[in-house]
């Protein structure tokens, strides 16, 4: 809605009271259709007010169009079109339970910026305040693409910007709860699964997704090239992921590595057995994701380099992986130390030569 180009001449639309208004802009400018178009919306809007006939416009009835239908639009728009998919439609899935049978042409900014406050009420972490409100702004550009909804809603709901604000929250497993939860896993499926993640640090998408083909045990090598960022990424396999991989039962019938010994199928989803096993254990406020933070966590811990860790987290950017630089205080203390070599043959040590009087002055410099 608003301005949009037909051919090399710009149009404009304008929905009133349901009715949709469009006109040319006889014009291939587009600042010149914008001045154009803030012209024709004033009279037009004048026109509809006054009840006067409003001359060479177009008109047609049209539908409202609601939230809902926009969200099954926009499901079936990113289904095998991008990797995402499935976490956007389960996202959109979350925001239908709000928004509902509420018309396109009705929200508002308070309506993004209310579902941003109830995600951080919800003790949401702010990236997941902010990619909620910034998904809803990307399906009203598409719908506004698609002619659903007026220009002017998209513009209103623009306005919304991001919380400020660092995520600070970093969960990881301590050897206790580790050995809790492997313990409190079910054995034949989720185990392997929760096992691979604490070996690895991948990702649940890239462990359910996971065929024989990316796994190499001769030369202990998990190869992913469809990974999040879309670049490729191997990740060795130690001792315990090594035994848990050879015990791993092929199905001829397909090339996953996990899946579901009742249906013999991949697996989807595993949350509900994934909290189970953590209600079982006493583990509270821990999500799966966690456990590629425990990964990088104790690799840190260990001693290991930022920048192996970023390679093997497949971050693009070390700013990312630095979240995890803090566990490191006796490898950081150890690196600074190596100064006290370089400074001592050097012979650049301070000597205390010389003494403080009471009011501070210097004595035998």
């Amino acid at each position: 809605m608003g301005i949009y180009r037909r051919g090399n001449i710009f149009w404009m639309s304008k929905t009133i009271n349901g009715i949709l208004y469009r006109k040319s802009a006889e014009t291939e400018s587009k600042m010149r259709a914008r001045a154009i178009y803030e012209d024709w919306t004033s009279q037009l809007k004048e026109s509809v007010k006054s009840g006067k006939p409003i001359p060479a416009v177009r008109t047609e009835a049209k539908p409202v169009i609601t939230f809902n239908e926009l969200a099954a639009k926009y499901i079936g728009f990113t289904k095998d079109r991008l990797k995402s998919a499935k976490n956007l439609e389960y996202m959109v899935n979350k925001m239908l339970l709000i928004f509902k049978d509420k018309p396109l042409n009705e929200f508002t900014l308070e309506d993004i910026e209310g579902l941003q406050i109830n995600l951080i009420n919800q003790g949401k972490a702010v990236r997941t305040s902010n990619h909620y409100p910034r998904l809803l702004k990307t399906m009203f550009r598409k719908a506004e693409d698609w002619e659903l909804v007026d220009e002017s809603v998209v513009r209103k709901l623009a306005k919304c910007k991001n919380i400020q604000g660092e995520n600070k929250r970093l969960r990881y497993l301590s050897e206790e709860e580790i050995k809790a939860l492997i313990e409190a896993c079910e054995p034949t499926y989720l185990r392997p699964i929760v096992i691979t993640a604490l070996n690895t640090g991948m990702r649940l998408r890239e462990i359910l997704k996971l065929t024989w083909q990316r796994v190499d045990l001769k030369n202990r090598l998990i190869l992913l090239d469809k990974t999040k960022n879309g670049e490729r990424r191997e990740i060795p396999i130690n001792e315990t992921l090594y035994g848990v991989l050879s015990s791993l039962v092929r199905n001829i019938a397909f090339d996953h590595v996990f899946y579901d010994l009742k249906t013999l199928r991949p697996f989807d989803r595993i949350d509900r057995s994934f909290h189970t096993a953590l209600k079982k254990a006493k583990i509270i406020d821990f999500h799966f994701h966690d456990l590629r933070h425990t990964f990088a966590s104790w690799l840190v811990m260990k001693g290991v380099d930022l920048a192996a860790v970023q390679k093997l987290l497949g971050h693009k950017s070390i700013t990312m992986t630095m979240r995890y630089a803090h566990l490191a205080p006796g490898h950081v203390k150890k690196a600074v130390s190596v100064l006290d070599e370089k400074m001592s043959s050097a012979d650049l040590k301070i000597h205390n030569s010389f003494t403080i009087d009471e009011e501070g002055k210097i004595l035998n410099p």
